[in-house]
């Protein structure tokens, strides 16, 4: 029986290839596309589950709210926190650690190479589970000499060599020591904790006073809760903790505030920090919504592919009414025929889910390139293999079960009196319903690529209210005070290339999100309010440099304006030191700034004074520029207050440079310069272009996946719409032929035949256009400036001609050939 059933299924799948074809191919496409984001959705919901008791690992966040400004949100916290939990929640926190990340230069002798250095406490290594590849961890940790290597920062500095026991002279804070190779590593699985390429033991005893200060935030900080310990039990007694332990007196002079009145903290479980946390300002993190987004596309192009499967093979089943007949008349129980339709569906699915496999593996590495992240796919693990034998039932039965059912109920006697293959009513509107789907799916789809596409170009083509073309930044100078200290030589050397017309130094690059610099600002007369505005370190040559321009008043010169005070020079309004004259500097505003202090004007700025609420400085405001998206293209542009530095490690780590000509040209010519000048320490660059670009990645990644899956959705359904209108052109024939014969014209024919075919799309538009514009209104939220609405109308009605167009040209072929056709061949027919 079963082999009688394999012939004939066999049998069927030759007799009508280009069916079989669309049906396989179809739903192949279908099923590598769900498989491909199925590891793209795993992949993301993956993070920092692979440590034990992972259920059990919280982080710390950390939240300050200075009067007059919003409340800041960071998953860094001060390095005073750790031991503030340890000390208040010690009966219920089982293990605690701090990552401490700092940009020291590897010297080589021969070279210098720039690398990031955690400092860890030692729970770290019993929290998260390195491999270890070699040496000890333990080791490690036990002494703050010794340093752990992961498994590339062997590789590139001792190559096949063994480096345990070997010495590394690393550069930290501008001190050279000497570190012993203790152990070399691999992080295992994905995890939100920052690139490890070196970590060493945090010697918090003996750290430099800034580091107990909770005013900068340093750190990210872990704690293990103890079994049966519920985390909402400890969250009412933060404010208490807080009150107790933080010093707020370098956030602001007012005695009477507590330390819960600006700051707070907050616990997040590790393996939900990486979808969707308000928390990571500073570092990139996946987006829950576009994930389940993702998974949700996927099954609707698998769907696509299940409906044109069902479409076809209700349609095909529907010729065999006389088969069914015949073998009902033979003696064939109902049930068996059900059996053999469903064994059928189940076999094309199975021949399509072989093909799909190969399809993966075609679609895998450009899949990829998009994400930037590499995946597999172990057919033989019960995790995948297991659900593909879910699906291919579900989706063999589904697609065989109507036919199945109903054509097991045709009654032998009306079939072969009629001599006629027999098409129920419910057939064809099953099918009608189907198309409509479909097809309603495919515009969704286009749709949203066309908005996300509108969207970015909107974004990055918006002003930014500077020049960001031919901009090029070299990063980290603060690390090395070799490299301050010939920062004049280097400017003046790069302003000797003919291509270079402008050198500037200042603390933040562009794109770069800061908060720890916003600092209370007072105006005189009003003593009772503090204005929190961004202060950014720049020298006399930035705005020229990034073409912002001056409203009002003038730029900074050396000539006239004194830089920063340093550090001794300045100490806190209460602070308890000895008192001392109060400073007088020099400040630019820009025109953000100049409304939120209430001036009337920018004209109105120049010349007021604003005092520093914690140190004994008064600025006199010598200029307004204005507004630019220097940190942020989509946020609106800060308050900020622009200071004048000068050789101060403090506020400077970057050298802007605006050229012309070629980029690799300059980047040669800029790379030779700096060996020239520093030596052989390494140089880090990037030109801002990509630094804005950077901004959108995720989106475009989103954009990229979206247009895919929308072709291959388009691609799916118009393989359904081509065979369905095979087999409608198939079955009218006749009818085809009678009308050629009455006069009909070939246009005639065809233009009733793609009506027929229009009007499930149009219908389909009708139910895609709400969804989708109610779908991107969602996405479109997170935008702080968008594209005008109205062009959301324009995508819709673009998608709807779009999918017409697809479907005409889809059948037009079909009906074409088959009105051309003789009407004598066609009246013959059968």
């Amino acid at each position: 029986m079963l082999r009688n059933y394999l012939t004939t299924a066999i049998n069927n799948l030759l007799k009508n290839k280009l069916y079989s074809a669309i049906n396989i191919i179809g739903l192949a496409i279908g099923l590598a596309a769900c498989l491909v984001i199925a590891l793209y959705v795993r992949d993301q919901t993956s993070y920092d589950k692979q440590w034990k008791d992972s259920g059990r690992i919280y982080r710390v966040n950390y939240s300050k709210q200075l009067p007059g400004s919003e409340r800041i949100k960071n998953a860094t916290t001060p390095l005073p926190v750790m031991p503030a939990l340890q000390e208040y929640f010690g009966d219920k926190i089982e293990q605690s650690t701090r990552t401490y990340a700092y940009i020291v230069i590897i010297d080589k002798g021969t070279a210098e190479f720039r690398d990031t250095m955690m400092f860890v406490d030692p729970d770290f290594i019993k929290m998260f589970q390195f491999k270890v590849l070699a040496g000890s961890m333990e080791n490690t940790l036990a002494d703050r000499s010794n340093i752990a290597i992961s498994e590339e920062v062997a590789r590139r500095h001792f190559g096949n060599r063994d480096p345990i026991g070997k010495v590394m002279t690393i550069n930290f804070m501008s001190t050279k020591l000497p570190f012993k190779v203790t152990a070399v590593y691999r992080i295992p699985g994905n995890t939100i904790l920052d690139d490890i390429p070196l970590f060493a033991l945090l010697d918090y005893t003996n750290a430099p006073p800034s580091w107990r200060s909770w005013n900068p935030t340093l750190n990210y900080t872990y704690f293990k809760l103890k079994k049966g310990i519920d985390i909402e039990t400890l969250k009412p007694h933060l404010p208490a903790l807080l009150d107790r332990n933080a010093d707020i007196s370098g956030f602001t002079p007012d005695p009477g505030l507590k330390a819960s009145d600006i700051l707070s903290l907050d616990f997040q479980k590790l393996e939900k920090a990486y979808l969707n946390s308000p928390w990571d300002a500073f570092r990139a993190g996946g987006d829950k919504t576009m994930v389940m987004a993702f998974a949700g596309i996927s099954l609707l192009v698998l769907l696509i592919g299940c409906i044109n499967f069902t479409i076809l093979t209700t349609a095909k089943a529907t010729q065999r009414a006389r088969e069914v007949a015949m073998r009902k008349v033979a003696g064939a129980k109902r049930k068996q025929l059900i059996v053999q339709f469903l064994g059928e569906s189940t076999f094309i699915v199975f021949l399509s889910m072989l093909l799909s496999m190969t399809i993966v593996e075609l679609m895998l590495p450009i899949f990829e390139s998009m994400v930037g992240k590499s995946f597999s796919l172990n057919y033989t693990s019960p995790s995948t293999f297991l659900p593909l034998l879910a699906l291919l039932l579900i989706v063999g039965i589904s697609g065989g079960l109507y036919p199945a059912v109903v054509l097991s109920g045709f009654r032998p006697g009306d079939t072969l009196k009629a001599n006629q293959s027999k098409e129920t009513r419910g057939s064809i509107s099953l099918r009608q319903v189907l198309v409509i789907f479909q097809f309603s799916i495919s515009i969704i789809l286009i749709v949203l690529t066309g908005v996300i596409y509108a969207q970015m170009r909107y974004s990055m083509n918006r002003n930014p209210g500077y020049n960001r073309n031919n901009l090029l930044v070299i990063n980290g100078l603060r690390y090395d005070v070799k490299t301050i200290n010939k920062i004049d030589v280097l400017k003046q050397e790069l302003l000797n290339l003919a291509d270079i017309s402008d050198v500037s130094v200042s603390l933040f690059s562009p794109s770069h999100k800061s908060e720890w610099s916003a600092t209370p600002f007072k105006l005189p007369g009003h003593s009772a309010t503090t204005y929190t505005q961004a202060r950014t370190y720049i020298d006399d040559n930035y705005f020229k440099t990034y073409q912002i321009p001056i409203i009002t008043g003038r730029d900074f010169s050396m000539d006239r304006d004194l830089p920063e005070p340093d550090s001794n020079a300045m100490p806190a309004v209460n602070s308890g030191s000895e008192a001392r004259e109060t400073l007088e500097r020099n400040a630019v505003i820009n025109e953000t700034a100049v409304r939120e202090f209430g001036f009337a004007g920018a004209a109105d700025a120049v010349g007021k004074v604003l005092s520093r609420s914690d140190s004994n400085i008064n600025y006199t405001i010598i200029g307004v520029v204005g507004d630019n998206h220097l940190y942020s293209i989509n946020a609106p542009p800060r308050a900020e207050v622009y200071l004048l530095t000068y050789l101060d490690p403090r506020f400077i780590d970057i050298m802007t440079v605006r050229f012309k000509g070629p980029t690799q040209k300059i980047l040669k010519q800029v790379k030779s310069v700096w060996k020239d000048v520093t030596g052989n320490e390494e140089i880090s660059t990037v030109f801002v272009d990509q630094l804005v670009a950077r901004e959108f990645e995720q989106e475009q990644t989103e954009e990229r996946i979206l247009v895919s899956f929308s072709l291959l959705a388009i691609l799916i359904a118009c393989m359904g719409l081509f065979g369905s209108a095979s087999f409608t052109v198939e079955r009218r024939t006749k009818e085809i032929g009678l009308r050629k014969v009455m006069g009909a014209k070939v246009k005639n024919i065809v233009s009733l035949l793609l009506w027929q075919f229009s009007k499930p799309v149009l219908i389909a538009n009708l139910i895609a256009w709400p969804v989708a514009v109610f779908a991107m209104q969602y996405w479109l939220e997170k935008f702080y400036y968008r594209f005008n609405p109205l062009f959301l109308i324009l995508i819709c009605v673009l998608s709807s001609l779009l999918a017409l167009a697809i479907a005409w040209f889809t059948v037009a072929g079909n009906t074409t050939l088959a009105a051309r056709r003789n009407p004598i061949k066609s009246l013959r027919y059968e």
